[in-house]
Formats: C-alpha cells, structure tokens, sequence
C-alpha cells in the first residue's frame, strides 16, 4: 500500500511538471513591419491636431529590445503559429511615442493603430487590448535593451490609459482607442516626446489539457486509496 501511495505521490508531482503542450498564440498587431505615415497616429481635439508616431516597438517578457525593429505586435507569441520563430513562448508589450511639443490645451485624444490583414491571432473570439502610462524615460524606452524586465512590467502596468475588445474583424483595419482623462492630463504635463504603452489582457495561465488529465487521475486514485481499510 505505502509503495502504491508512493508512486503516486510522484505521478501527482509529474503532472505538475509535464511539459506543456503548444500553446495558441494570442496576438494584436502581429506581423507589423515599420509604420508608414498614417499607420499610427495621436489625433488630439476631435481632429483639429493629427500627429503621426514618433517611434513604435516591443518588449520581450525577457527584456529584449531592439532599436531598429519598429514591430509593435502585443500579446502571446505560442508555437501555433510560431509568430516569433521562437521555440519558447513569449509575451511581448509594445509602445508608442508621439511629439507632442507644446499643443494647445488637450481636451480630446484618440489612438488610432493600423492592424495588419493577419494582426489578430487567437483562438479566442476576442481579447482586451490595454493601453497603460510610461514611467520609463523614452530615451531608455527607445535605446536598445537587454534584460529589461522592467520596462516590459512599465508598458503593462501602472495608470490605464484606456482599452478596446478587438478581434478578427479589425484585421486590415484601423482600431481607435479613445484615450480616458488621466492619458489627457499626462498629455497636457508632456514638453516634448510622450509615450503610451499597451499589453493585451491574456489573464491567468490555464494548465494544459495533458497536464489536467494527469492531475486529475493522480488525484482521483489517490482518493481511491485513502478510502480502502
């Protein structure tokens, strides 16, 4: 009885660490190249003022960052399909940066992002894209990096700026985000580069379908046992 026990005592901690199997991708913006002129645009005061981004990029779950790679895609990049070429999963949070200079009183602001034609990728009907303020300097924002988890949590977290449910019909559109009062009051404080960070909500992680199974016969013969004399 005790080696029975024994047995699956381990075969509970196994599942615990089965290997997962692929996990889908969960992507906003995937397969966005170098923004052309009106792909990205701050349109302040119901359209009186239209700025075109600055700058736009990723960060990578791990920190990485490169200069060059004006990429903006936000989410899950899973092994199906493999949007990153990377074997290991990773979530990316993007950002953008607008010259704001010296505007006029800002009482109205809208984010307005192209989409790509295959920019929505998820299993899911739909995800929440978030957009979220910058305490990174965007000098540091716009540097290249490495092991900057930091900057990846500041893009994802901290005062929400606004958000939009998004799904496979914005794919080859644009996506407007009306950006709330606290993104207006960070706007009127900017001289000069502001930046906005987004995340795409992607909750709690769900064990695997194999990794369910597994605890769940580990734990029903456990029960099994403990009700036998």
């Amino acid at each position: 009885m005790r080696s029975r026990a024994t047995l699956l005592a381990v075969l509970g901690c196994l599942a615990f660490a089965a290997p997962a199997m692929a996990i889908p991708s969960r992507a906003m913006f995937a397969y966005s190249t170098f923004p052309s002129a009106g792909d990205i645009q701050l349109i302040l005061n119901g359209g009186s003022t239209v700025l075109n981004v600055a700058d736009s990029g990723w960060y990578s779950a791990a920190g990485d960052h490169f200069a060059t790679n004006k990429n903006y895609i936000a989410g899950l990049c899973g092994a199906t399909p493999d949007l990153c070429d990377n074997p290991v999963d990773q979530i990316y949070h993007d950002y953008f940066v607008f010259d704001v200079g010296r505007e006029p009183s800002v009482t109205s602001a809208v984010l307005r992002i192209f989409n790509p034609p295959t920019g929505y990728i998820s299993t899911n009907p739909s995800e929440l894209y978030q957009l979220f303020d910058v305490g990174t300097s965007v000098s540091d924002l716009m540097a290249d990096q490495t092991g900057a988890t930091g900057i990846f949590d500041d893009l994802g977290s901290g005062v929400l700026f606004g958000g939009l449910v998004v799904t496979a019909a914005d794919n080859g559109n644009f996506v407007e985000i009306t950006l709330d009062a606290d993104a207006i009051d960070a706007i009127n404080r900017s001289r000069g580069n502001w930046a906005v960070g987004g995340a795409l909500d992607l909750g709690e992680p769900v064990p695997e379908p194999t990794t369910l199974v597994l605890l769940g016969s580990g734990l029903l013969a456990g029960a099994r046992l403990r009700r036998r004399p």
